[in-house]
């Protein structure tokens, strides 16, 4: 259960940064407003059909959509709102229009913010209560290493609370951080279905960290309604409650050491079928959701709704090596920065090391070979090129496939020691912050939602994205921070996770302006006349 204490300050605080943010955000909006004002590429499709639901013309389906029609419920909740304040009926801004929509998601960011901080403070709180204890009890200590588990949480907690409002300054940085996620941050001025899909997942991720379940239940079953796989991650939040009572019994029964991978998925299935009517009543609003998620299959005869020729599902395998590489490239600079200069303070410390040269220290070569000709095989076999992403040019994804990865025949095997840099570098991050379990539950997970998707799309990575990042704690995974909680040093050094995670703000900044200021100023005139703009 999460300790810290919001007070008076904390929202005072909160609420200056998302002020700043929502100012720079809403001027951005209006800058691409004025550039813009017709709907762009998807927004042809959800603005259309969002209009008819404020005309309260239900029946009317456009068949080209293939997402249920939570987004434009809730955008014509929306809508309704702002006109019962008076505001959507003017010149500029008329009830439903593309402005209006747009600044949807642009709101949206308030919640958003203030669901990762939320998330943020539990999980790390809770991190640093375990992950402390267990650099405590493997301490050279012959005081510590006798002492229980629940007795070392004790001591820890104590330290934290001590130093609880450093902490929560970081989670306040970290929250600035992942909300302007470049992929995810540029939807926001946008009338697509991503931000408020991505919002409803950190909903029901929140409330389920809070024991909320109903609740969390409810937010669930709001996010399939905007889109359908997000019932995998729905799943993925379910299935990890009951991780958490499996951990939790293994607690009470002194059963601290984890086991090998198959024995402790063999313990956690006799566990859920010793525990079947507790689970069921503790998740029942899950497993509704599930079970309405079956019926809507059943009637539908397929996840997707209205046009399904350019949805089929494939086995695009390749679609996790992009992932991987994705998820790499936006999680730097500070993870590999920090990395590097852990390997300068301390040359033997393997723990903690994510660089390159851990990865090539690690490996097994021969292992490598294999896991190289099996990449090799797989990428030959089955790289899906969608039509899509050959005749949208306005897409990022378009250039890199087709001046690179299609232009030139090596040019599809030459990212392979990037994709097996990037595979090793997510499981050691999340190794070594989460059980083995609920690692092997997110990379199903990753791999059920992606693998079936013939198009490249950035879109697609932004939740498990954030469940990375929301579930790796590398800022606090130190040398000197973790030498400080060993020492019991009430006044522990944070300095060097600000700069840590000022830098990764920094890069996202940059990424931002560059992505906006190209989608503002570099548009292009087809020969028909339209505009087109890049974007990812």
């Amino acid at each position: 259960m999460n300790k810290f204490e919001t007070n008076k300050n904390d929202v005072l605080k909160i609420c200056k940064v998302i002020g700043i943010i929502m100012i720079i955000s809403l001027s951005i909006l209006k800058i691409i407003n004025s550039n813009q004002i017709e709907p762009y590429v998807d927004e042809i499709f959800h603005i259309p059909q969002t209009i008819k639901y404020c005309e309260f013309k239900f029946k009317e389906w456009d068949n080209k959509i293939t997402t249920l029609p939570g987004l434009y419920i809730l955008a014509l909740i929306y809508s309704n709102i702002l006109s019962m304040f008076g505001i959507g009926d003017g010149i500029w801004i008329s009830h439903c229009s593309v402005v209006v929509l747009r600044s949807f998601n642009v709101f949206c960011l308030i919640i958003t913010f203030f669901s990762i901080y939320e998330i943020l403070k539990i999980s790390t709180y809770n991190n640093l209560l375990l992950s402390t204890s267990t650099s405590t009890s493997t301490s050279s200590s012959p005081s510590t290493s006798t002492l229980s588990l629940s007795a070392i949480k004790k001591i820890n907690q104590k330290k934290i609370i001590e130093n609880q409002n450093s902490i929560k300054n970081t989670i306040i940085l970290r929250t600035i951080h992942l909300s302007i996620f470049p992929i995810f941050y540029f939807f926001h001025f946008l009338f697509y279905t991503d931000v408020v899909s991505t919002l409803t997942i950190f909903l029901t991720l929140l409330f389920s960290l809070k024991n909320q379940f109903n609740l969390s239940s409810f937010f669930g079953l709001i996010s399939v309604t905007i889109r359908q796989t997000n019932i995998i991650w729905v799943f993925f939040i379910t299935i990890n409650n009951i991780l958490k009572l499996y951990e939790e019994n293994k607690e009470k029964e002194n059963k601290i050491k984890e086991l090998n991978l198959i024995k402790e998925i063999i313990e956690f299935i006799k566990f859920s079928i010793s525990n079947l009517l507790l689970i069921i009543k503790k998740f029942i609003g899950f497993i509704m959701v599930g079970i309405l998620f079956l019926i809507f299959l059943y009637w539908n005869g397929s996840i997707v709704v209205g046009d399904k020729s350019n949805h089929e599902s494939s086995f695009h395998v390749t679609q996790l090596f992009y992932f991987s590489l994705i998820t790499m490239l936006f999680s730097l600079p500070s993870i590999l920065i920090s990395s590097i200069v852990k390997r300068f303070e301390n040359e033997n410390q393997k723990q903690f090391q994510y660089d390159p040269i851990e990865f090539l220290k690690n490996i097994n070569f021969k292992y490598l070979i294999i896991i190289i000709i099996t990449m090799i095989l797989m990428i030959w076999k089955f790289t899906y090129t969608h039509l899509f992403l050959l005749s949208d040019n306005r897409h990022y994804t378009f250039y890199i496939w087709n001046r690179f990865i299609e232009r030139y025949t090596i040019g599809r095997y030459l990212p392979i020691p990037f994709y097996c840099y990037s595979i090793w570098f997510i499981w050691k991050v999340l190794s070594e912050n989460r059980s083995k379990l609920w690692c092997l539950f997110y990379f199903l997970s990753t791999t059920i939602v992606l693998l079936p998707s013939p198009l490249v799309e950035p879109r697609y990575y932004i939740v498990p994205f954030f469940l990375f990042q929301l579930n790796q704690f590398h800022y606090y995974n130190n040398n000197n921070f973790i030498i400080q909680f060993k020492k019991n040093d009430k006044n522990l050094n944070f300095k060097r996770i600000y700069q840590l995670i000022t830098l990764d703000i920094l890069y996202f900044i940059l990424i931002n302006f560059i992505t906006i200021f190209i989608f503002i100023k570099y548009p292009f005139i087809y020969p028909d006349g339209t505009i087109g703009r890049f974007f990812y």
